[in-house]
């Protein structure tokens, strides 16, 4: 009887283990097969709504540049489906598609959003603060040298230009490039030694001159430059100014906006990729971004929203969020 009762429990000992691996063969078998060759039930979802909807992908993989906000860094990215029409649902979407940051107001101390289109401001707080504006100073590098400079004239690369802080254009001492070509790793990259590149090739105590001219011409008068490229501290505007800079760019120069908006540019043995946040959303429009210690986040970036495609535009300056900022700042202005 105990012989019995041994062989019984071993082979009931048996008949488990195999049915358990039988078991996890199956629901391993299932699991490949769900994922490799049916779709799931939210790739389904996404797919009846991609019809009728647009669908975006943010890869933040790309978000090293040093004036990008760093707190936005992340080795992976978002999908996040909208509709072009609407503005709320893009801001909204938008904002969905981002890392969480724990964010409940807005961190930028002084900003504007203005409907452009209208000459409207429509939000604003410490507008008339003066501070470091970091790289969106390029905005109006890029200005300046179109009016200064023959787009087709080349110019060669120095070896004090290239002393400047930053190489994100990996020009090359002694290479010679059109002017027109350098806007392209100016806007794009946001390259420091570009901009020296323009203004030494002009002379650049007078290309300063002429920037400050400039903005003083078109009514920004609180806005001054040190240097053309926004490291300097001392390159200072107001969240007022900026808006007024924005809005003769995109009447008189929209060229340089559309610069903005390229995902790549191919020049010679150049190749720049545009890390801006925003690029993937059809909604965006355009605009410069800027980043140093001292000006901390900064940015002038425009929107076309609603069904009308009204452009928007919104200047922060010393941003701890940057692009949460923009969004929030967007929502609360489309309500």
């Amino acid at each position: 009887m105990p012989r019995q009762l041994t062989a019984l429990f071993f082979s009931i000992l048996t008949a488990c283990a195999t049915g358990g691996i039988i078991a996890m063969v199956g629901i391993f078998s299932f699991r490949f097969v769900d994922n490799h060759f049916f779709p799931t039930l939210e790739n389904t979802a996404t797919t009846v709504l991609a019809e009728q909807r647009e669908e975006i992908s943010i890869d933040t993989s790309l978000l090293e540049e040093s004036d990008q906000d760093p707190s936005f860094v992340s080795r992976f990215s978002r999908v996040f489906i909208y509709s072009a029409d609407d503005g709320k649902d893009v801001i909204e979407s938008a904002k969905n598609s981002l890392p969480t940051t724990g964010k409940v107001k807005v961190t930028s101390p002084a900003y504007v959003v203005i409907d452009l289109d209208r000459n409207a401001v429509v939000l604003e707080k410490n507008a008339d603060k003066l501070l470091p504006i970091a790289s969106v100073t390029k905005l109006v590098t890029a200005v300046v040298a179109k009016q200064l400079m023959d787009k087709d004239k080349y110019i060669t690369v120095t070896k004090q230009a290239l002393a400047t802080y930053g190489n994100e254009a990996r020009l090359r001492e002694g290479e010679k490039l059109k002017a027109g070509e350098l806007f392209y790793p100016l806007l794009m990259v946001s390259s420091n030694d570009s901009s020296e590149v323009l203004a030494q090739a002009y002379g650049r105590k007078d290309f300063l001159k002429e920037m400050n001219n400039w903005v003083n011409s078109i009514g920004a008068y609180r806005t001054y430059f040190a240097d053309p490229s926004g490291l300097s501290s001392q390159n200072v505007s107001t969240a007022r100014d900026l808006s007024i800079i924005a809005q003769w760019i995109l009447k008189n120069e929209p060229e340089i906006y559309d610069i903005t908006l390229l995902k790549s540019k191919t020049v010679r043995t150049h190749t720049w990729t545009n890390p801006t946040h925003f690029l993937n959303l059809a909604s965006y429009a355009g605009g410069k971004n800027g980043y140093t210690p001292e000006a901390d986040r900064t940015s002038v970036s425009l929107f076309k929203l609603g069904k009308q495609k009204r452009t928007y535009g919104v200047m922060l300056l010393s941003s701890a969020a940057r692009d949460s900022d923009i969004l929030d700042l967007l929502e609360e202005a489309v309500r």
